[in-house]
């Protein structure tokens, strides 16, 4: 859901002509207009998608699993479903400081759950545990490349400008959103890699509890 909410917004606003250059980061997708309803109502019904799945990892695991780290996990996997569910509703366009601030949470939380989700299962599924490595070491990489990107270059706008930092239009950033927005489609699709690889961990232990289920 996810993923199909991402790329049909993004597919939106190029074929609209909406985009403000290119490559552009994923909420200049959330644009007044068609590609808004997708953006919007996607990652809302997103964010009660991967809460169920946060917990439904707990229930499944909480007998199997390292406790604590899981129970760290399930929460983290919450708070980030919750913050998920805000951004739907605050466009970089009109609520930016909301923007920035859940955008923060939905990225950092996200891989911090799917890190502590994975260290949590003592016996992880083959399949699923090597996606998962694969899937977090280049969600971190890209995590790592657009924070500093960025950063970089609202620092020397900001020296250049005298301008707080919320107040520095897109354009003047471009030079470091040209290596930040590529590096944030990786992030969110490593990142989508992360929640498909728990699919072989759910199904192998939901079987498991039906059949012990079923012989007692």
């Amino acid at each position: 859901m996810p993923l199909c909410t991402v790329i049909s917004a993004v597919f939106i606003h190029l074929l609209m002509g909406n985009y403000r250059d290119i490559p552009f980061f994923i909420s200049e997708a959330d644009y007044p207009g068609v590609e808004r309803i997708v953006f919007t109502c996607g990652l809302f019904l997103s964010a009660g998608v991967q809460c169920l799945l946060a917990l439904r990892l707990h229930v499944l695991f909480v007998h199997s699993a390292r406790k604590r780290i899981l129970f760290v996990a399930t929460i983290l996997g919450v708070v980030s479903s919750i913050h998920l569910a805000v951004l739907a509703f605050a466009d970089m366009y009109n609520h930016l400081e909301i923007h920035v601030y859940t955008s923060i949470v939905v990225f950092h939380g996200g891989f911090a759950w799917a890190f502590l989700a994975h260290f949590s299962l003592e016996n992880p599924n083959r399949r699923g545990r090597q996606l998962r490595m694969v899937s977090l070491a280049v969600a971190l990489s890209s995590l790592i490349v657009m924070t500093v990107s960025l950063g970089r270059g609202i620092e020397q706008r900001t020296n250049e400008l005298g301008l707080e930092s919320d107040m520095i239009p897109l354009d003047q950033l471009q030079p470091w959103i040209n290596v930040a927005a590529p590096a944030e489609f990786v992030l969110f699709f490593a990142l989508m890699g992360c929640l498909a690889s728990f699919t072989w961990d759910v199904s192998e232990q939901s079987n498991q509890l039906k059949n012990s289920s079923i012989e007692s």
